[in-house]
């Protein structure tokens, strides 16, 4: 019996992370009416969830099957919310004519407070669960929650604007809202 599901759980998550990378991405693009930006946004976050689901591999700790789906999606879609708070500080500053690094140091410095609390209450309400639960299944999932809180939190403060800094004249000629021209701070 635990074959099997281990078996099914195999197959639904390469569905269920395609299935939750595809309505990130489509939400995204929408919301910003950009073709980069959701690349940026669901590649940082992933990245925050391989970083998240390494650590018990080099620990050597065993996760539940279900632990996978279970932190792809809720790491995703809890966190994705961190990037598009920033980026669309960014998006409006890069509207008003700011150079990039202007706008991606208003974009951090406004955000940053908004982002960290969202992370520590999400950190806070899922670590709390995983110290006094005793199924060790939700305790291994709400541990893996509680630090993809914290990882994502600080992917997004310390990746993102930099991923920002890197693609700015991609994001901007991909994207509707965005600056065209250059400042003459930026050309030189």
């Amino acid at each position: 019996l635990m074959k099997d599901l281990q078996d099914v759980t195999d197959a639904d998550l390469v569905n269920v992370n395609v299935l939750s990378i595809g309505a990130i991405f489509i939400i995204i693009l929408l919301i910003f009416k950009s073709i980069s930006l959701p690349i940026i946004l669901v590649a940082v976050i992933e990245f925050a969830i391989m970083l998240n689901m390494a650590i018990p591999y080099y620990q050597g700790t065993s996760l539940p099957f279900v632990a996978s789906i279970v932190i792809g999606c809720i790491q995703l879609g809890a966190t994705v919310d961190y990037a598009i708070l920033m980026t669309s500080r960014y998006q409006k500053e890069r509207g008003f004519g700011k150079s990039k690094k202007e706008s991606i140091a208003i974009a951090h410095k406004t955000s940053m407070k908004s982002i960290v609390i969202s992370g520590c209450s999400f950190f806070a309400a899922t670590f709390g669960v995983g110290l006094y639960t005793q199924v060790d299944m939700i305790g291994s999932i709400t541990n893996l929650l509680s630090r993809g809180a914290v990882i994502s939190t600080l992917v997004v403060l310390l990746v993102l604007p930099a991923m920002f800094m890197i693609f700015d004249p991609l994001i901007c000629h991909t994207s509707i809202g965005f600056a065209k021209k250059k400042t003459a701070e930026e050309k030189k």
